[in-house]
């Protein structure tokens, strides 16, 4: 019988910058006030929140009617994170090929925007996913399980011939948080190829 998990639609994908960076996340507001004015993302893109006074979080929020763009400082560990809201097609191994086409897209533009001037890098080797759904996908050892499965053919494009270590938040009150790492350190532009090709 199928896993409740494989209903799961509101999802969140996060790649992690680079510490050695030093990027403050309010440089990417003009960034993302850019995207809306451009159609750079093919999403309805709505407003951009300013959270940067906030220690842990989201700290700028690019607000769309598919899903939210943010530069999440979430456990002390700045990222992009992707959040969809509205439904895709398709099962949870598809969707959460879908979800990190979308966050790629988004983090590639910001490594190559004019205004940052290089200084931002993702750390491809590691991805998180977080279930926004407590109902469909609480932290459990057996969702987690599900949840696991359903994204080892994403990693398995991502990181051919690589095992990737999978750890998930202990803390049962917490949202369903897998975080996957894969052994060797790779760029973005490398895993954009991978599902490209």
């Amino acid at each position: 019988m199928d896993h409740a998990t494989n209903q799961l639609q509101r999802i969140g994908l996060k790649l992690f910058i680079d510490d050695s960076a030093g990027i403050e996340p309010r440089a990417v507001v003009p960034i993302f006030h850019r995207w809306i004015q451009t159609h750079a993302i093919d999403q309805l893109l709505i407003d951009v929140a300013d959270y940067d006074h906030l220690p842990e979080g989201p700290r700028v929020v690019l607000v769309a009617h598919e899903g939210n763009f943010a530069l999440d400082n979430s456990g002390g560990r700045l990222g992009l994170q992707y959040v969809r809201k509205q439904p895709i097609d398709g099962p949870l191994p598809a969707r959460l090929r879908v979800l990190f086409d979308t966050l790629a897209h988004a983090a590639r533009l910001l490594e190559e925007d004019p205004l940052l001037a290089g200084r931002l890098r993702f750390r491809g080797e590691e991805l998180e996913v977080v279930a926004n759904d407590r109902l469909l996908a609480p932290n459990t050892a057996e969702a987690f399980d599900a949840v696991q499965a359903a994204l080892a053919p994403l990693l398995a494009q991502l990181y051919p011939g690589e095992t990737c270590t999978i750890n998930r938040t202990p803390d049962p009150l917490e949202r369903l948080t897998l975080t996957s790492l894969a052994p060797d350190s790779v760029s973005l532009t490398t895993l954009i190829s991978r599902l490209a090709g």
